[in-house]
């Protein structure tokens, strides 16, 4: 006790120790009768009678009394140093034992210092071995058991604690019943140990009552929690609702809650799911303190306790997120009002993460920008009043889709502002940060995620680290859809992109920013919100025809357009003439289109409202505009795999606002007619068609010429449909070349009048086509609608004069286009010479992936013939391309196929995945040393599951084989296999284990090589319909067997049990050879030379057959069998009889 001087107030410290009538009387019953009874006190509230967590440990405590006069002041004091011989009573299970109670040197600063996670140092790494043989300890009969298992690897204090928390939390699931009924909580240890479950009461007095019998001082603490059934911002009553434990440790009290540890329900609070939380374990109190309140403030282990009324008002930030490395996050109080309609967030962290966020579960409007090693959030509540908001993090580097809640805020909202609006498309995420210079886009020339323009345009830049695609796309309600690109102008010089925004009109615009991630594929890496508040502001849209990027590019100087006279993406005309030149870096032609949104302006073909002028290496574009507006300059440069299929370099935005008279038409050149002297002149004889219109009913025509020489040739379908480009041109012309006959087939799109133009390789300038005629097919069916050929088809198309060149003769097919009815078709050629060859199947229909273009194609090579045999996977138009090998050793173009299925019944599964091309034996297996096969066919169809395939054998070379399927591991591969060699040749028994398509495999290698690595002979495709066969594997061989021994029975590689079984081997040149079970059994030799005799699987689960050469030397393996019960042996024999 003690007196102030000034004697106004009397302070007293006392030690309260609390405890139940009741109980202490059963307490000296039990002392008294000398029985140790295990008694478990319990806590209840007064008033209620209601049952509430308690803690043992808290029924002694440090209080203080101040006595004041009336009226005065009260004087707030610090917390009195507790006794050191201050203890409380716990229960150890059989009596009560007096407990330390934590004092000043167990207490934490608060609030965290972000030194560290946990209240003592620990290497995590240390505990791997141990946390690994604890979780693998199973769940004994008692606790005492358990714990002494547990122990066998833990040395010290802290490695205990640590076996019975690892135990705890990976095999004790939470009672989901208990946790809306508390009257089904339970305390005793072993009825939790045997039920595997239980509520937090369960885990905390099972965890104290293990660390009691190791040896440690633990205690149950009871209080309140955020936890499972916490709601944001709600309040405690009297009753608490968790319990945890603290631990003694290197002379310091330590908190760790197992509960939270082990796992979490799930919503429906119908399943637990176990999932380890590291973070509860040795918790920094600071941070513990954030979701566990305990009904003693001296285990809170502060130095500056909490108010229940502060724990309440309290943010409280998840385990995920000091789990995810985050530290911090501002504002610290939960209830947060906005200023002006926005309130701020930021969170720190070691090193950058992923963020997200929610308001009120479903809405996201706010600015979040990623920081260094954080975030900002911006959140602007779009209605006054309360509204939940909760963050989300997950790192970087992971692979899974969804994020962590970390923590949650109330916020208040006063008012709303009504001019501030963020678009829909604006992603969560708004402008650069770490992220975008880790995908690659550097040297942003805009950091600010919001950009605010007075006059409506505005212009982003950024470097590209790595070659890459990007678009950008302007975002609102004000723009239509499919009008998104309309308002972006993009330039590229080297690896600098910069696109100019122009906006229709004043508003919230959200800009985003897309980088390919594969073919047609765009993903968004950046994107801001743009705001102008200028109601004078109306840019119009560019062009629709206007391509991105705009201007010079790296594709122009690719294709020889050098030193561009105007590098600006928008060249401004005052009177309607523009002009462009270049320097060209080599002969190719130039042609250019002048394209307006108003159709009736489009000079498609470059003719009438653009001139080319070109001196020597130089050239000039000379544009007149037929009236005001925006045009776009397009520029085409011939293919030099196909020169008059032009492909498109870049284009310039023209505008003009001024022009007092229209530009005249430039003239418009002629095509040559059919039957002018240039036709024959370039070696075209014989036409088909005499006249020049060819009028077709349906859709389809043909046109053939003879050729006085050999040559290449190309045809050309050109028509005055604005939808009709460039890239069209050929894809509706399938030509052939044979000798020298030259044959176009043309299918039109639909009805209406099309030039055909025809071309012919100058002999001068090889790969410079000049034209040699042009027909108007003419056609007024309505119902035409041809599709095009495939883009990946080549012309001309079928054999021809290269694939003759490439050593491909007498096709089986001489017409360009296979019909299948089945799905099925062959193709086959001669060889002249031995040559590396192969095919693929391709189409723009179905989705083929590299490995499965040839996973449809099988094909077999012998002597001077090579044939593929094609299975379609469904109906459709497919390309079969076919390569030959050159002398330089690379695979070449030959020829390629049409091949067209209507059946919708075709569905021709892939090849296995093991099958090699070429299929069966061919002269490649005949240098491998394989001869004479038993087999020639490729594939071997089999009814009931089993077959054999032999060759004769090079003395000079070793074989073996494997089995695979698609299904197969790689220890199955040879256990289906029997290999056998007699009389000069090899033999391969095959059971397969069920049906399906298998491959064979065959491989070779020379005995004088000592190493064991076998090259690839040949395969064969093993197919079997019949789904009644299960036949077993073979015994499995080892090394030391004889590829002369002959095995007679048992061949099945699975004995039943219990049973006799008969042996009989075939092997010259052995002393003795003996059967090993349980027992073993030595065979005798027969006079016919053969090793027999009966063998007892009784008791064993395998058996061995070991041999000897010599009596005094050891005996080797050669063969093992596995012993099986009953029920697969009745599985076996099934297989036997089907």
């Amino acid at each position: 006790m003690e007196i102030r001087q000034d004697y106004n107030s009397l302070r007293i410290n006392l030690l309260l120790i609390v405890q139940a009538q009741d109980k202490q009387t059963e307490e000296n019953q039990n002392q008294e009768s000398g029985h140790q009874t295990q008694v478990t006190p319990s806590l209840k509230n007064p008033l209620a009678g209601r049952h509430i967590i308690n803690s043992y440990e808290s029924e002694g405590s440090q209080v203080r009394v101040e006595i004041h006069p009336k009226n005065s002041q009260p004087q707030l004091f610090s917390r009195p140093p507790m006794p050191k011989d201050a203890t409380i009573p716990t229960w150890n299970g059989s009596r009560w034992e007096q407990m330390s109670q934590p004092s000043a040197k167990d207490f934490y600063i608060y609030p965290w210092d972000k030194s560290c996670l946990k209240s003592m140092p620990v290497n995590l790494k240390n505990f791997e071995k141990l946390d690994a043989y604890t979780v693998q300890v199973a769940k004994p009969n008692t606790v005492e058991e358990l714990v002494k298992s547990l122990l066998k690897m833990a040395r010290t204090d802290l490695e205990k604690v640590r076996a019975i928390w690892m135990w705890i939390c990976h095999h004790i699931e939470y009672d989901l019943e208990a946790l809306e009924d508390k009257s089904k909580w339970c305390g005793d240890p072993n009825q939790i140990l045997v039920t595997g479950k239980g509520a937090c009461e369960g885990y905390a007095s099972l965890f104290e009552n293990m660390c009691r019998l190791a040896g440690i001082k633990s205690v149950k603490i009871g209080g309140y929690s955020k936890g499972h059934c916490y709601d944001l911002g709600q309040t405690f009553s009297d009753e608490t609702n968790h319990a945890w434990n603290a631990v003694y440790l290197n002379k310091k009290w330590h908190l760790l809650d197992s509960t939270w540890g082990a796992g979490l329900a799930d919503k429906s609070n119908s399943k637990f799911n176990f999932r380890y939380n590291e973070f509860y374990f040795l918790t920094h109190p600071a941070l513990f303190i954030e979701e566990h309140f305990p009904d003693n403030q001296n285990w809170q282990l502060l130095q500056v306790p909490l108010s229940l009324k502060q724990f309440e008002g309290n943010l409280c930030r998840k385990s995920s997120f000091y789990n995810a490395g985050l530290i911090a996050s501002y504002p610290e109080a939960l209830e947060v009002e906005t200023v002006n309609g926005k309130a701020t967030f930021t969170i720190e962290g070691h090193f950058p993460a992923l963020f997200s966020f929610t308001l009120n579960k479903l809405e996201k409007p706010g600015l979040l920008t990623l920081t260094k090693h954080g975030m900002q959030l911006e959140v602007y509540p779009q209605a006054s009043g309360r509204h939940r908001l909760e963050l989300y993090t997950k790192p970087y580097d992971s692979t899974k889709e969804t994020y962590e809640s970390i923590v949650e805020y109330i916020i208040y909202c006063g008012s709303v502002d009504p001019v501030f609006k963020i678009p829909r498309e604006l992603d969560v995420v708004v402008g650069p940060s770490w992220l975008t210079d880790k995908k690659g886009f550097l040297q942003l020339t805009c950091r600010d995620p919001v950009i605010n323009t007075p006059d409506g345009r505005c212009t982003i830049g950024f470097t590209l680290a790595k070659r890459n695609v990007v678009i950008a796309t302007l975002h609102s309600d004000l723009i239509k859809p499919g009008d998104e690109r309309r308002y972006v102008l993009q330039t590229l010089r080297g690896n600098r992109v910069e696109f100019k925004i122009h906006l229709p009109q004043q508003g919230h615009y959200a800009l985003k920013i897309h980088n390919s991630t594969g073919q047609g594929k765009f993903e968004c890496f950046c994107n801001y919100l743009i705001i102008c508040t200028n109601p004078d502001v109306a840019w119009p849209p560019f062009p629709k025809k206007l391509q991105n990027p705009v201007g010079p590019t790296a594709l122009m100087e690719k294709k020889g357009l050098l030193q561009p006279s105007c590098r600006d993406p928008i060249i401004y005309s005052e009177d309607g003439h523009s002009s462009i030149s270049f320097t060209l870096k080599e002969n190719i032609k130039i042609v250019t289109a002048l394209l307006n949104d108003d159709a009736s302006l489009n000079d498609c073909g470059g003719k009438r409202h653009v001139t080319h002028v070109q001196r020597g290496q130089h050239l000039e574009i000379q544009a007149r505009l037929p009236q005001t507006g925006s045009y776009v300059l397009q520029i085409f440069a011939d293919s030099k795999t196909s020169p008059t299929n032009f492909e498109y370099i870049c284009n310039y935005l023209i505008c003009c606002s001024n022009i007092d008279t229209a530009s005249t038409e430039a003239p418009v050149v002629p095509h040559i007619p059919v039957g002018s002297s240039k036709t024959d002149k370039k070696g075209f004889i014989q036409p088909s068609q005499l006249g020049q219109v060819i009028d077709s009913p349906d859709g389809r025509c043909s046109l053939n010429f003879s050729l006085d020489k050999d040559m290449s040739c190309l045809a050309t379908l050109h028509s005055d449909d604005n939808n009709w480009n460039s890239q069209m041109e050929r894809r509706y012309i399938l030509q052939t070349h044979k000798q020298r006959q030259v044959e176009f087939y043309i299918q039109l799109p639909k009805s209406g009048s099309y030039e055909l133009r025809v071309y012919a390789d100058n002999k001068y300038q090889p790969g410079n086509y000049e034209l040699v005629c042009s027909y108007l097919i003419s056609c007024l069916n309505p119902n035409v609608a041809w599709p095009p050929f495939p883009n990946i088809l080549q012309n001309p198309v079928g054999p021809t004069l290269l694939s003759e060149k490439k050593g491909l003769f007498q096709p089986s097919q001489a017409e360009p286009i296979i019909d299948s009815n089945d799905g099925r078709s062959s193709l086959s050629f001669t060889l002249k010479k031995e040559i590396g060859i192969f095919a693929r199947l391709q189409s723009e229909e179905v989705l083929l992936t590299e490995e499965g273009e040839r996973r449809h194609v099988i094909q077999v090579q012998r002597q001077n013939r090579v044939e593929f045999h094609i299975q379609l996977p469904q109906a459709g138009m497919y390309v079969l391309k076919i390569y030959t090998e050159s002398e330089q050793g690379s695979f070449k173009f030959a020829c390629n196929y049409l091949i067209s299925c209507v059946n919708a019944q075709v569905k021709w599964p892939l090849l296995p995945l093991e099958l090699c091309n070429p299929v069966g034996p061919s002269y490649f297996s005949d240098k491998k040393g394989l001869l004479r096969p038993s087999h020639l066919d490729p594939t071997i169809q089999t009814d009931d599951g089993r077959c054999c395939v032999s060759f004769a054998l090079d003395e000079k070379i070793e074989v073996v084989a494997t089995l695979h399927s698609d299904d197969f591991t790689s220890e199955e591969s040879r256990r289906y296999i029997f290999q056998v060699e007699k009389e000069g040749r090899v033999e391969f028994e095959i059971q397969l284990p069920k049906a399906g398509n298998y491959v064979l495999k065959v491989c070779t290698k020379k005995k004088s090589d000592l190493s064991n690595v076998y090259d690839y002979a040949c395969n064969y495709l093993l197919c079997c319909s019949n789904t009644k066969i299960r036949w077993p594997f073979f015994p499995m061989r080892y090394s030391a067997w004889n590829m002369s021994y002959e095995l007679l029975e048992p061949r099945t590689g699975i004995l039943p049990a219990n049973s006799e079984v008969q042996f009989r081997i075939k092997a010259k040149g052995l002393a003795a050879v003996t059967v090993k079970g349980k027992n073993f059994w030595p065979l005798t030799l027969s006079r016919d030379g053969f090793w027999e005799g009966v063998c007892s699987t009784a008791g064993s689960k395998d058996i061995q057959v070991l041999v000897t050469n010599n009596l005094n030397k050891n005996y080797a393996l050669v063969l093992s069998y596995q012993v099986k019960g009953a029920v697969h042996q009745r599985l076996i024999e099934s297989s036997y009889s089907s």
